[in-house]
């Protein structure tokens, strides 16, 4: 082929390529825009819920019970009042759990069950996914569970994780609570 001739058909090639892009661009038709509205409606927010809850009264005590009972009872009563005691919105009690250690084999966290018991701390052992999970507790004070979690830092050399309690009927929902067979 002659040097000319390439060139007037690559240029036709070209315009050719440029006529499908484009053609179908001029052909179209104008569609009508989408009406949009310039402003935004947002309903008011509730109303926030009040309540009204009276403090915990002295319970009524019956005759039959002697003065130094009518004391303790009292004095139980005042101590739980001021103990801090809070409930969740679950209707649970809010408590704390030290969380321990974390096992693939589940006779080794028997195993350090085992020893924390004879320390004297609450262990106990939680099936989570395929893992056996040791925690200390629970304990309704915060304060009192970053105590020990220091006490087993300092006494054992465990590095502990402070985390909310998941009461036993939870956890039996969720099917970390060990069976007979564990």
């Amino acid at each position: 082929m002659r040097y000319g001739l390439k060139e007037r058909l690559l240029g036709a090639v070209i315009l050719i390529a440029a006529a499908v892009i484009f053609v179908p661009f001029l052909l179209e038709e104008k569609r009508p825009e989408i009406p949009v509205a310039d402003k935004i409606i947002t309903p008011e927010p509730p109303k926030p819920i009040t309540s009204n809850v009276e403090k915990p009264k002295i319970p009524i005590l019956p005759d039959s019970l002697t003065e130094q009972q009518k004391q303790q009872v009292v004095a139980d009563n005042k101590a739980l009042i001021d103990s801090g005691l809070r409930l969740n919105p679950e209707g649970g009690v809010d408590a704390w759990t030290i969380q321990v250690a974390t096992f693939g084999d589940a006779d080794n966290a028997k195993r350090l069950v085992g020893e924390l018991g004879k320390q004297q701390y609450h262990a106990y052992w939680r099936k989570i996914n395929s893992l056996t999970v040791v925690f200390v507790g629970p304990y309704i004070d915060q304060q009192q569970g970053r105590e020990d979690q220091d006490q087993l830092l300092q006494v054992q050399g465990l590095k502990t994780l402070l985390t909310r309690y998941v009461p036993e009927y939870e956890a039996k929902v969720q099917g970390s609570l060990p069976t007979v067979n564990d």
